[in-house]
């Protein structure tokens, strides 16, 4: 029996406690109607150590997209790098060879009341369901959750529907293994020190700028079903304009190699070689 529990010490005293967490998702966004517009593959390297994290994203798009996402401001190939530590956060171009520094700004003020209600915003229907089934991703056991959103628009005034788009989403969500608390604990730490918004938001922040429902939907979201990591998920937006429904866009993710190991600090350093660009 002694034997027993010095092993058991010994086993809890290998295990990693406050390790750093490291993994990969893949976003597959199939674009919009028949012509495909916008399709693209975002593969995101996520990096977290104690008041550091790092997003490295790669974007591969058409030509055209790929210009026009340059346009924009947004690098197909790019860092962020978040520091709490010393309250900075670097914005990378791994293309330009380039770098910006920018001072983290300060939390967010208290909530200010809500503006009265728009008559002409859309009619919402929310539902989500925790369903019975589970699945294991990456050693992760994962429940499955799906949820549906219906944004009704009508003409002004009246209550004859003009069009109706409808989400629907299903996601395999996890919380209880140790790199989801180093998640967890990073973004309230966030959330202390700074309002700069989060890196890693799930895949609803992909829709803001698409969809013109995006605020709705990621208020409606923010429930505690769809509470944790998502390890996969598949959304499809659906619009109907009064000749039936069809399919707009479909958006797919998945986390690859999670790991929590511990990371070398020049994960999250600059690059010397890279030039800084003065704001």
């Amino acid at each position: 029996m002694v034997a027993l529990f010095l092993a058991l010490i010994f086993a809890l005293a290998l295990c990693p406690a406050g390790a750093d967490v490291h993994y990969t998702e893949e976003i597959d966004n199939s674009g919009i109607g028949p012509k495909k517009v916008g399709a693209r593959k975002t593969t995101n390297s996520i990096y977290i150590k104690g008041e550091r994290q790092k997003v490295r994203s790669q974007i591969a798009a058409s030509k055209e997209l790929a210009q026009a996402l340059e346009k924009e401001g947004k690098p197909l190939n790019s860092s962020t790098i978040l520091r709490l530590d010393s309250v900075k956060v670097y914005k990378v171009d791994h293309l330009r060879q380039t770098y910006a520094q920018e001072a983290l700004p300060a939390p967010a003020a208290k909530a200010a009341p809500k503006a009265a209600a728009n008559p002409n915003a859309p009619e919402i229907q929310f539902e989500v369901k925790a369903l019975p089934d589970t699945s294991r991703i990456e050693g992760v056991l994962c429940r499955r959750v799906a949820a549906q959103m219906k944004a009704r628009y009508y003409q002004a005034g009246t209550k004859t529907l003009r069009k109706e788009n409808r989400y629907l989403y299903q996601a395999w969500i996890a919380r209880d293994f140790p790199a989801y608390q180093e998640i967890e604990r990073f973004q309230k730490l966030q959330t202390q020190k700074t309002s700069f918004p989060p890196l890693i938001s799930g895949d609803l922040a992909q829709l803001q700028g698409i969809v013109e429902d995006y605020n709705q939907l990621a208020e409606k979201a923010a429930v505690v079903e769809l509470d944790g990591l998502v390890m996969q998920s598949e959304l499809k937006v659906f619009v109907n304009t009064g000749k039936g429904e069809e399919q707009l866009f479909q958006l797919e993710r998945k986390v690859r190699g999670l790991s929590y190991t511990a990371l070398p600090d020049s994960v999250f350093a600059v690059p010397k070689d890279l030039n800084q660009i003065k704001k």
